[in-house]
């Protein structure tokens, strides 16, 4: 492909920085700074539910182990 036609690398490469090339870029970081928060509050999430679940799991065995000692 020639320079200037449809679909061709632009010249300068990235170095060059036009104000669309920034633009596009800032839009994919908050993208994917976005996907990344998505992710932390799921695993924060998880990690609550897990918490809740052994905090259930060490209930029934002290009960268990009271109800053995009567």
């Amino acid at each position: 492909m020639a320079e200037g036609d449809t679909g061709a690398p632009r010249s300068g490469g990235s170095a060059q920085g036009d104000a669309f090339s920034k633009r596009e870029a800032a839009n994919e970081d908050l993208y994917v700074r976005q996907k990344e928060m998505e992710k932390l509050q799921n695993l924060k999430k998880k990690i609550e539910e897990h918490k809740h679940h052994l905090e259930e799991l060490e209930k029934h065995v002290t009960d268990t182990m009271e109800q053995g000692k009567k």
